[in-house]
């Protein structure tokens, strides 16, 4: 039985919204984006939203749509995240409040000059395996039985290897990817991936975006 990516889902919501607004004419200029980024990006969403119609068909709906929108995914993301980047970077722009709704940015927020350095790592669990995702839990060691991150956590790093079986990764083999600020997260795979071993780690970090130790490596196997 699949499974719908509540991840998929809110980044579909997000890119649409994103690069429609971006790529306007006036916005180009604005954000100081280039022809190649454009076409980069327009691209993208054409691809992303011909595959997310498919993924989300429950006609369609299976383990090749399901590798179909997670392959674009890893394409888009980090594309999506360096626009981002380089809109928040960019000091010359004052953002307006719909510009940061829309990128999702939290520029200009205040830093908590006293937030200490998060010593304690999170306790990670998939609670729920389907085709090509996994769903974790961080849970706070502290306080296990809560669904919540600790006072000096503003959000959770997350990064990831993937071995073949039997194999063990070097740190250099680690892939950070998305922080959450929420502590169930989605991890996705390709169907190439499939059959190998992912190492999950997690870590909290703080309102200054430093970040505490790793967790213990969550071993799974991707199916």
């Amino acid at each position: 039985m699949y499974s719908l990516s509540l991840k998929l889902l809110r980044y579909n919501f997000f890119i649409n919204a994103f690069i429609t607004f971006v790529i306007k004419p006036a916005n180009i200029t604005r954000y100081g984006l280039t022809a190649n980024e454009v076409t980069q990006l327009t691209d993208f969403l054409t691809a992303w939203n011909s595959r997310f119609a498919s993924y989300v068909d429950p006609i369609t709906h299976g383990s090749i749509t399901i590798d179909a929108i997670n392959t674009v995914y890893w394409v888009g993301f980090p594309l999506t995240q360096s626009i981002r980047h380089k809109i928040k970077g960019n000091l010359t722009l004052t953002l307006s409040s719909e510009e940061k709704a829309i990128c999702q940015l939290k520029t200009g927020d205040t830093v908590k000059s006293n937030a200490p350095l998060p010593k304690n790592a999170p306790s990670l669990a998939c609670i729920f395996t389907t085709s090509m995702m996994m769903r974790f839990v961080a849970l706070n060691p502290d306080l296990p039985f809560k669904k919540a991150k600790p006072p000096y956590a503003h959000a959770i790093g997350v990064k990831m290897a993937i071995v073949g079986v039997g194999g063990v990764p070097l740190p250099s083999d680690y892939v950070r990817l998305d922080d959450e600020t929420e502590t169930i997260f989605e991890v996705l795979f390709t169907a190439g991936q499939v059959g190998k071993v992912a190492y999950i780690v997690a870590f909290y970090i703080n309102s200054r975006g430093e970040a505490g130790n790793d967790s213990m490596p969550y071993i799974i196997t991707i199916v």
